[in-house]
């Protein structure tokens, strides 16, 4: 994440809203004989990469063009997640971009997971919200021997996260036509400094195959049972990573993190609690140390804050939202508010992986990587 990417984060917003909203019933497809099919397709994306910051703006000189290669999967069992997010569809992702200036900026690489959830189904379209994460590689970063002017940038491997509006055409029983709008995202969580991030905002258009013979149909309304386990659960997070600040001096600064939360469960998708942070954040003496107002003070790397606590199940994994504000910190640059993004992988009902990504108003500080239990 990054400063100002209001619209990646209002897109991501609007879809969770969207996910939240979707009802327990509703007229969908599945093919005739049950069996899971593959769909696989490509995309041309057309765009531009979103100056957020003026230090980039003269380096961004033509529109975005970029291509795309799917292959995913169509979720057809029911009485499982499946159901309950009327039936989507998963998949991985090559995805290939310039970036506005390839002599300075480069070219992306990227290969994400996603998932494409159903928003409005009918005989012959679907609107659709895709959420996807990865790693992408860019070409071109900051160096301040051979590229000082890429202040963009500071290492070639970044995260990903893509989100995308779907629409699909259904123009026979295997083909599709589609038509997208969205925001793909690359940044590496301040792991290395400059990281400005990188916002590509596409439209796109492309074809989709389903390797199925079977004529699609719609069963009747099916009515769900009201959810009544609204049970209280504890989560328990630790978790570890590193940082730089700048300038950049390539100079790694260790980040720990500890949260306890107390959620409800509020429905077969979401779950909504409070919880308590303690970070342990050594980048925040070189800062406070070149503040000459903290000159003779007692200085505390400490950091306790309390936060909203948001998870989205999608079967084994849980997507993490959380809205936090900073009890007690000596830094005040970054404001009082924070904000967490990120995944919760499940290996059993109680233990899960967590790599999360917690950011000031968007703009990244740092990636939280660790373990987290359920009781």
């Amino acid at each position: 994440m990054i400063k100002n990417t209001t619209g990646f984060c209002f897109l991501l917003l609007m879809g969770f809203l969207l996910l939240r909203a979707l009802p327990a019933y509703s007229q969908d497809y599945i093919n005739a004989d049950g069996k899971e099919e593959i769909v696989a397709g490509v995309n041309e994306h057309y765009g531009w990469v979103i100056v957020h910051h003026s230090s980039f703006a003269n380096l961004i000189s033509g529109h975005t063009l970029a291509f795309e290669v799917n292959i995913g999967k169509q979720t057809v069992h029911k009485n499982t997640w499946n159901e309950y997010f009327r039936y989507p569809t998963v998949g991985v992702s090559y995805f290939f971009a310039d970036l506005g200036n390839p002599a300075q900026l480069g070219y992306v690489n990227a290969v994400y997971g996603w998932i494409n959830f159903p928003l409005v189904r009918t005989r012959f379209y679907t609107m659709g919200f895709r959420l996807g994460t990865g790693l992408g590689y860019i070409s071109k970063r900051f160096d301040r021997l051979e590229d000082y002017k890429d202040e963009v940038i500071g290492s070639h491997i970044n995260g990903l996260m893509h989100v995308n509006y779907t629409n699909a055409f259904r123009l026979s029983n295997q083909l599709s036509l589609f038509a997208n709008v969205g925001i793909t995202h690359l940044s590496n969580g301040s792991f290395k400094t400059p990281n400005l991030g990188i916002n590509i905002a596409t439209e796109s258009m492309g074809l989709s195959y389903r390797f199925g013979k079977d004529t699609l149909h719609f069963p009747k309304h099916k009515e769900r049972l009201p959810f009544t386990d609204k049970k209280i659960f504890f989560n328990l997070v630790a978790a570890g990573g590193a940082k730089e600040i700048l300038p950049p001096d390539h100079q790694k600064y260790f980040v720990y993190s500890f949260s306890g939360s107390c959620l409800k469960q509020l429905g077969y998708k979401s779950s909504l609690g409070l919880g308590l942070d303690y970070f342990h954040d050594a980048s925040l003496k070189p800062l406070l140390q070149s503040d000459s107002s903290n000159a003779g003070k007692n200085l505390q790397v400490g950091t306790i804050g309390i936060y909203l606590a948001h998870d989205l199940a999608i079967n084994k994994i849980h997507i993490v939202m959380d809205l936090g504000y900073y009890l007690y910190r000596q830094w005040k640059a970054d404001g009082s508010v924070y904000d967490r993004i990120g995944y919760k992988f499940f290996f059993t009902n109680n233990i899960c992986f967590n790599l999360t990504l917690e950011t000031h108003w968007a703009k990244a500080d740092f990636v939280e990587c660790g373990l987290g239990y359920k009781f």
